[in-house]
C-alpha cells in the first residue's frame, strides 16, 4: 500500500492529484524527503522511538562552494543512512542532488536559487 505523494514546491510540500485522486508515491520519496527536510528537534520526537531530524536543508542554504557541496553530500548521507549522494552545481545558484537508496532506487532533487523546484524519483 502506498501513500499519497509529497512533491517539493516552493513554499514546501505538497500533494499532487489526477482525476481528483492522489499520485500515490513507491515508498521512496516521501520518507526520503522526510528525513531530509525535517529539522532537528521536531515536536513530534517525543512522541517516536527513533528521533527525526537532519541538517540536510540548513547546508543547502549556504552559498555555494566546494566545501558547501561536500557538506550536501555528508547531509545527505547522515540524513539517510547506507545511502550515497552526487551533489554539482551547474551553475552558481543551481545544485542538481542525485541520492541513491542502499537497495538502488534513487532520487533526483533540483534546486535553483533559494527554491526547490523539481524532484524525481528514479529506477
Amino acid at each position: 500500500m502506498s501513500d499519497p505523494r509529497m512533491i517539493l514546491t516552493a513554499n514546501g510540500s505538497a500533494l499532487q492529484f489526477t482525476g481528483g485522486q492522489p499520485l500515490l508515491d513507491d515508498g521512496l520519496e516521501n520518507a526520503a524527503l522526510i528525513s531530509l527536510f525535517t529539522s532537528p528537534g521536531w515536536c513530534g520526537n517525543g512522541f517516536i522511538k527513533t528521533a527525526i531530524g537532519s541538517d540536510f536543508e540548513q547546508a543547502c542554504n549556504q552559498p555555494i562552494t566546494r566545501k558547501a557541496l561536500n557538506d550536501i553530500r555528508n547531509a545527505a548521507e547522515r540524513a539517510i543512512p547506507g545511502a550515497t549522494a552526487v551533489v554539482s552545481n551547474p551553475s552558481s545558484s543551481h545544485l542538481l542532488i542525485t541520492i541513491t537508496l542502499p537497495y538502488g532506487r534513487a532520487l533526483s532533487l533540483t534546486r535553483r536559487g533559494g527554491n526547490w523546484s523539481y524532484q524525481a524519483g528514479i529506477a
